[in-house]
């Protein structure tokens, strides 16, 4: 479901983009070639010279007149700054910062691009077309992919994506279909793959920068932000995660059913603790949890699966069928795996 897109400098500062890993049948195609270039030149390369003489690199959204906004974990040591575009460097005389939210505003009073548009109070949904656009290396990338999860964290949504990106990406843009900003690319589960997130675009228009809390560039408080803390310090979303990757099912159950009762209509809480009692060998109850998080996110493909899976364990075949004829509406080939799981004789089982 991903494509990817690059840029690279020519000998006239020209962008060129190209196409790779071309998208599914039918998947939609967010950003065409001529929306990619234009919105490129709002995204900056960051540049920050560390306090220890290191160089931290990342990316920058331009979301006003001569102001930027990164992820603060690229510039929380930074004695200076730099924005480069149109293979240019541009010096940041100035800063905000929200460390605890990983949102850092920059004033870059001679940046020339032109800011990204928000957008606007429309619901974002799982499956919603995205685009990711940041740097790698000297390369601008954009790839092509959906949103897989949404995580309610402090009265807002922290977006999951396919979209993968690398470290150098950090600060770049999440766009939807209409290139409007969804969010900004922050940080990947730890000691995971396929789990990328970016901080939502809500938390950037509430915190644009008055006038009088610009504070010239200097190290910042040592703080970590939300997702960088001790396992029992993150939301609760990243703890389940976290607990599932280690097949820690026992403690995943703790944490879903405290998770259930803290927020009973989120469909994540009832997948995480449905996965754990099927784990555990209590799939009646799996069932009751899964069928909980189904009919809250009936688009959900994951909780789809993993009903399949706790119906094959409870012996319910009429059950499963309907499941897997639901789930092939939703993800053919998450609906085939589940097909050949089901008609597997091996007893182990890997969850997506």
């Amino acid at each position: 479901m991903r494509r990817t897109l690059h840029v690279s400098k020519l000998a006239a500062c020209v962008l060129a983009a190209s196409a790779a890993l071309a998208s599914g049948a039918g998947a939609a195609a967010p950003l065409d070639r001529a929306e990619f270039l234009a919105l490129s030149h709002s995204i900056g390369r960051v540049e920050a010279q560390l306090d220890d003489g290191r160089l931290g690199v990342g990316s920058a959204i331009t979301v006003a007149k001569g102001i930027v906004v990164t992820n603060c974990h690229v510039t929380a040591k930074a004695v200076s700054v730099k924005v480069i575009g149109s293979g240019m460097p541009w010096r940041a005389t100035e800063q905000v910062a929200d460390v605890a939210h990983d949102v850092c505003f920059l004033r870059v009073p001679e940046w020339p691009q032109q800011p990204v548009l928000l957008r606007g109070a429309n619901p974002l949904h799982v499956g919603d077309p995205v685009s990711a656009m940041g740097y790698t290396a000297l390369a601008m990338t954009m790839r092509i992919g959906e949103i897989t999860a949404l995580h309610t964290h402090e009265n807002a949504q922290i977006i999951e994506t396919d979209t993968a990106f690398t470290s150098g990406a950090s600060g770049g843009g999440l766009f939807d279909d209409d290139g409007a900003l969804v969010g900004m690319l922050t940080f990947r589960m730890r000691g995971s793959s396929g789990h990328y997130f970016a901080v939502p675009m809500q938390w950037i228009r509430e915190r644009l920068p008055r006038e009088t809390q610009w504070l010239e560039i200097a190290p910042l408080a040592k703080d970590r932000p939300f997702w960088a803390g001790e396992i029992d310090q993150l939301p609760l979303f990243m703890r389940a995660a976290s607990l599932q990757e280690q097949r820690r099912w026992n403690d995943l159950r703790g944490v879903a059913e405290y998770w259930t009762a803290q927020d009973p209509d989120n469909a994540e809480a009832y997948l995480a603790l449905g996965i754990a009692l099927r784990r555990l060998a209590a799939p009646e109850a799996a069932v009751d949890n899964l069928s909980r998080a189904v009919a809250l996110a009936p688009k959900n493909a994951s909780a789809w699966f993993n009903l399949g899976l706790a119906y094959r364990t409870a012996g319910n075949r009429g059950a499963l069928q309907r499941v897997v004829d639901r789930l092939a509406e939703l993800d053919e080939p998450l609906a085939r795996r589940l097909r050949s799981e089901t008609n597997s004789s091996i007893s182990s089982e890997i969850d997506p």
